[in-house]
Parts: C-alpha cells; structure tokens; sequence
C-alpha cells in the first residue's frame, strides 16, 4: 500500500488527527425537501458534536431551503451562483465555505447509518498513510406502493457486521480498479482537508460523473480505504440526478479522460490490461446506449452502440441495438475492417 512519491505529498510531517475533529459535511440540495431533513437528521444522530453542515441549495423551487432552516445549531444554508449548476458547483461552494479538518459528502435525499463517522475516524486514526476513507452502502429503493422502508431496519440488518473491518477488494491503492469500476460513492466519503486542496474542485463543466472523476484525482494521491460495513443508503428514484439520461457519456468522458493524463498504471505500479480497458469502454458505451434505447432515445442511443461496436467487434447483441437504433441502412458498420476505431488504441499505454 506504500507509495514513496504520495506518501511525500500526504504524511510527511503531517499531524495526528486531533482528539475531536471537526468534520464538515456537505450537503449539495435541489428540490430534495420531502427528503432532506431524513438527510440531515441522520448526520445529527452521529453523535458528533464538532461538526458543520453545510446545505447548499442549487435553485430549489419547492421548500428545501424551509427544511434546511428549520435544523438549528451546526447546519448553514448556502446557495450556487446560479439555478441549476449541478451537483459539482455545489459541492465547489461547500469546499470553499468548510471549516472542518475532515470533509464528508451526503446528498439531500440520502442517508447515513449509525456510527458511520465514529468507524471512519478510527479507520484514519488506525491508516495515517490514507487521508480518505469510504465504505460500503446500500441501494435503497422504494415498494411497489412508493414507500420506502426505514432506515433503522437497514442499520439492524448491519450490526452483525465487524464496524472496522476494510473491504480489501477496494482498499488501498485503487487507481487501476477505478478505471474499471466507479467503486466509490460519494455518499459514504469522509477525507482529511489537505488531500481536498490538493485534489482540488470538482468538474463543473460534467453535469454527471463529476464525483467519478474527483475520486480518480484522489486515488493518484492517497491509498483510499473502504470499509466493509455499509454505513449508508443510495435512494434510488425516478428524480434521482444518476437517472436521468442525457445523450452525453460522462463516465467514458472521465475515463479517456484519466487514461490520457495517466495511462493504465496507478502510483504503486498496479495496472490493467489492455484487454481490461477495452471492455471497460464497450460497458460504458453499451448502457449508455441501452438505458437511452428503452427511454426513447433510439436516434441519440446509436452513437453510442456503435462506439461498443468498435470497441468489441463480433458482440451479437451490440450490433442488433445499433441497426434497431440507427436503422437498416446503418449496419455498414459491421463491414470487415469498421470495428478498427482510434477509442481504442490508447489501450497500449
């Protein structure tokens, strides 16, 4: 887990965390107010009493900002320059308003399980070479009538589980493994101050993805530890801003993005395949033509078959997507020779 170059950047004559840390956690919100105070309630029933949330509203139009001024004490209301900015530049305002050395995500139609800042301070106390920890999380979905089920069944369900152990599949230095997998989630962050200066903002320019993008950032900096114990609940519904599809892949815009600046090789030497790395980009051209495919999106889903097409010649399923999508005419794609696409011949680096 030892990286000579990041552990200069990190540790080197870095202080112990003091014995109650201030955490800052913020709280990105956009008319998310039948949700947000479950939200919020569950950051105060941490039980941690040196704490800021910071709620910031990205031009609401229903009572979010109400919700928000109703909890008193820790939680500041803020807003975005502008309506509609997105869950980056909201994020960007909390980062520049937090007083914590600790900084924590949670979006304002989420939730916390109990003891989840407790177990990620000791983990940081227990890993000074890691300035960021996440943990494992629940999707949460609603029953069929559209209610949702309590967060204390999901915390009861979870307490058999040891609180500190780490899931080692998504430990340590994981730049290589985020090339292939998103695996960190927001929701479930908590990462010291200096390693968000040195990460910097989040992407405003990327309406989605920009978290995947951030956490790559961070993995080229600190060994990110993961707990095995979800400490959280991904509310998964219709409004939901990772459900809503627009005909931009932002997580293959990320990933050639890295690779360019990168390449396949994370800081402690571990890579992925070249093999790897096509495939990573036939998924994400795949779903992302298959979910704008079955919402009505036939025309703005064929670039995106097509791109899978190039990038795994010979995939059955891919090339029936791509005529229903584009139309008869459009199968000359899967010519001899067409599958050839410059997408993946920076899979050598």
């Amino acid at each position: 887990m030892n990286s000579p170059v990041a552990h200069t950047l990190l540790t080197s004559d870095r202080p112990p965390l003091t014995d109650h840390p201030c955490v800052s956690v913020i709280v990105p919100a956009c008319n998310c107010a039948v949700y947000l105070e479950e939200a919020l309630q569950s950051v105060m029933d941490q039980g941690h009493e040196a704490i800021e949330i910071l709620v910031i509203d990205d031009g609401s139009s229903d009572h979010t900002r109400q919700v928000a001024a109703r909890f008193d004490g820790p939680v500041r209301l803020l807003e975005t320059a502008r309506a509609s900015s997105g869950a980056g530049a909201s994020r960007n305002v909390g980062l520049r308003e937090a007083k914590g050395e600790l900084i924590a995500y949670l979006d304002g139609d989420d939730v916390w399980l109990p003891g989840k800042l407790q177990a990620q301070i000791r983990c940081l106390r227990n890993h000074p070479e890691s300035a960021m920890v996440a943990s494992n999380f629940i999707r949460w979905y609603p029953d069929d009538s559209g209610q949702w089920s309590s967060p204390n069944r999901h915390a009861a369900a979870t307490q058999a589980q040891d609180s500190d152990a780490l899931d080692p599949e998504r430990s340590g230095w994981i730049y290589h493994r985020l090339l292939l997998d998103t695996m960190v989630w927001t929701g479930t962050v908590l990462m010291r101050r200096e390693l968000a200066d040195m990460v910097g903002e989040f992407r405003e320019d990327l309406r989605l993805a920009q978290d995947y993008d951030y956490w790559i950032r961070a993995s080229r900096l600190t060994p990110i530890l993961t707990l095995a114990r979800p400490y959280a609940l991904y509310r998964r519904h219709a409004e939901s801003a990772t459900r809503r599809w627009a005909p931009v892949n932002y997580a293959l815009m990320v990933l050639e993005s890295a690779i360019a600046r990168w390449g396949r090789v994370g800081p402690d030497g571990s890579a992925i395949t070249p093999e790897e790395l096509r495939h990573r980009r036939f998924r994400l051209h795949f779903a992302m033509g298959y979910n704008l495919f079955w919402n009505g999106q036939k025309a703005a889903a064929a670039p995106s078959f097509i791109g899978a097409w190039r990038a795994r010649p010979g995939h059955v399923r891919t090339a029936l997507y791509a005529i229903l999508a584009s139309g008869v005419r459009s199968g000359r794609f899967l010519l001899p020779g067409a599958g050839r696409s410059d997408s993946t011949t920076g899979a050598s680096r």
